[in-house]
This record gives C-alpha cells, structure tokens and sequence, in this order.
C-alpha cells in the first residue's frame, strides 16, 4: 500500500476517534483505537523502509499511544514478522534509535564545551530514558516529565535570584491596569486546563456552582498570541524585555490567570524542574493561597512577586466571594548555565518532534519512494 493509502486510511480512523469524548477512553470504539495503532505500524515500517528514520520514530510512538502495552498477534502481521521475540526486538531497536536522537540533540554542545558542561543535562536524560535512577531526594517532588539533577530548591524560590521577578515587580502597577480593564470589560478568556470532559476536569479543579480556573493567555505551550499582546501593550512589553523561558512548542505559559470565586485547583505536579513558574499577583481577596503539599502555604500579596518550583506536588483555592487574578510566566532554574538551557531546549524540541503526529502536507518524496 502507498503512502498516500496509508495516510488516507489513517485519517479516516482519526478522524472517527475525534468524534468519541474527549478524554474518555470508555468512550471509545477500542476496535477503532488498535485500527489506527496498526495503521502508524505500518507508517512506521513504511517509512523506515525508505530511509525516513524521524517519521517513522513518530509514527512508532503514535502507535504506542493508541496501543500500548497491547501487542499482539494482529500486531506482528501488520509489520509482517514472525513471532514475540521479533517484535520485542523491533521494538528495542526503535527505542535505540529515539533515545540516539535525543542525545544527539545537544551533542553539538558537548563537543564544543566539554560534557562536564551538560553532564545534569545528561543525566536527566538518562533518567527519563530509564536508564539511570534520576529523581529528587524529596518526596514530594516529581516531575512529570524530566528531573534536572543538581539543581537547588525547598519548592518555595526567593524571587530575587530571578532577574524575570524582578521585571514584572516594577511594572507592577502598569500591568495591574491592563488587568482590570480586561476584567471590567468582560475580555474573552478560556480555561485554563483547555477542552476536558467533566470527569476529568474534576481532578483538577473543584468548588461551587461557579468555580472555574480561567485564563487569559499572552502565549501557551510556546505560541504567542499576538491579539492579546496586542490587547495589553504594557503587560507584552515587560514580557518581550524580561528574560522568560523559551522552548518552542513548549513554554512559555503566560497567561492572566483568574481564579473565580470558590473553586479550588487540586494538587497536581508540573513537568520539570528547569523552569519555574513566577506569578505576579494582581487582585487577591482575603485567604487565597499556594499550597505545596507538606511544605506550608504562601499567601499571595498584592505586588509582591512569588515564585515555586511547580514540580512539588500543589494547589490553590480562592474561597472569597471575589476573582482572585495573577499574571503567571515561566522562568528559568537560575542555576542552570546558558549551555544548559541550550542543551535542555534542544532536547525538548527534539523530544517533542518525536512525540508529534508526522507532518502529512508534503510527502511527495515519500510517495516517490513508495511507488519507484
């Protein structure tokens, strides 16, 4: 089968998967879920057939996510092996080939400036990867994603080691104008955890008839929107002149985030200990607070710059009658070197292009192959 057949096929199941809840596997037609995962196997073998080895590490891992721990015999046929064993060297040798492009990423840093340079980098990776126990000594802390070992922290960050902090106190009143005007005239806002099913809105954000986390976003997962930048051009140029954390597809998350009156965000854990998330209060009622679980709670004040390492297990509550409202970025870890930062943005972007669907919209040289 073509390229262009494989691809049409798949689209089609996706775009049947797209009608079931969202986020709700019991939603979904499971028949449906292992088509789609056989459909990126053959993608996979397809591309890797033609020499496109990144494509077809996307497509592995897509099948996985549509299928995982559910190998089977249907499986093995699809990628036209003979038995387990051949598959779970398949499988270990997609694994190699992943985990060789992700050290690859930063290897050009490692050349340059000598691995002692990148050596935390390192190895958070290899704990990611498995193949080291990476973790913090903490128990409360755990990333979801990736642990920068080395890196100081008690969870609760003097914001005066970052430079970021201390841009946003000073135009505290500036920005604090853009945000009532926003509140006062009603300005389009979204929820903050994005499109969930009840249920699993539920796990992260609790309270009364109206409680609800909103936010505002100058940019998320990375993306700037440039209306609301547009919108609030005092609160954007103290953002574009701060030192912010910077991966593309990733971070920063800026956002206006607001609170609404009695709800409560459930503690939860952020993905990694490299950057910190700053927030710059705005409008607090009485009793809002931050709570690192087992560490103690901060109540945030009026201009008062507060910063965390959101990889401890967290939470927060309004129980006020009133929106509580804070301007909330990420930075940096201020330990970490510029190779650092580099390395661990390389890395990232990597890690995500693999973690991502394979662009569909020019595979003209694909196809080439598929039917030379």
């Amino acid at each position: 089968m073509s390229t262009h057949a494989l691809m049409h096929r798949l689209q089609e199941q996706q775009a049947m998967l797209r009608e079931a809840p969202i986020c709700s596997p019991s939603g979904w037609n499971q028949a449906q879920v292992q088509r789609c995962a056989y459909s990126w196997m053959q993608l996979s073998a397809h591309w890797m057939a033609h020499g496109d080895e990144q494509r077809a590490l996307q497509a592995w891992f897509q099948a996985g996510q549509h299928l995982p721990q559910q190998w089977n015999v249907q499986a093995l046929q699809v990628l036209g092996l003979t038995d387990e064993l051949a598959l779970a060297q398949r499988s270990a040798d997609m694994s190699a080939r992943r985990a060789a492009q992700l050290k690859a990423s930063f290897g050009h840093l490692r050349e340059r400036n000598g691995p002692a340079s990148v050596f935390r980098i390192d190895r958070a990776l290899a704990g990611y990867l498995g193949q080291a126990r990476v973790f913090s000594s903490h128990p409360s802390q755990q990333p979801k994603l990736l642990y920068v070992p080395g890196l100081s922290t008690a969870g609760f960050v003097d914001p005066q080691s970052i430079a970021l902090a201390r841009s946003l106190a000073s135009a505290y009143a500036l920005i604090r104008e853009e945000f009532e005007a926003a509140l006062q005239q009603g300005d389009a806002h979204e929820p903050f955890m994005g499109r969930l099913s009840p249920e699993v809105e539920r796990r992260y954000v609790s309270g009364g008839a109206v409680a609800s986390w909103d936010a505002i976003f100058f940019d998320r997962h990375g993306q700037r929107h440039n209306d609301v930048h547009r919108r609030y051009p005092n609160t954007s140029a103290v953002l574009d002149a701060a030192d912010r954390c910077h991966i593309p597809m990733q971070s920063p998350e800026t956002c206006f985030s607001i609170l609404r009156p009695h709800t409560r965000i459930e503690p939860h854990y952020g993905v990694t200990n490299a950057r910190l998330v700053v927030h710059l209060p705005l409008k607090v009622p009485p009793g809002c607070y931050l709570e690192l679980v087992g560490l103690g709670r901060h109540a945030w004040r009026e201009g008062e710059v507060f910063a965390f390492d959101d990889t401890f297990f967290h939470a927060a509550e309004n129980p006020s009658d009133q929106v509580r409202g804070i301007l909330l970025t990420d930075a940096w870890h201020p330990e970490l070197s510029a190779v650092e930062r580099e390395a661990f943005t390389d890395l990232i972007t990597t890690l995500t292009t693999l973690e991502s669907a394979p662009e569909w919209a020019d595979d003209s040289s694909a196809e080439r192959a598929a039917t030379a």
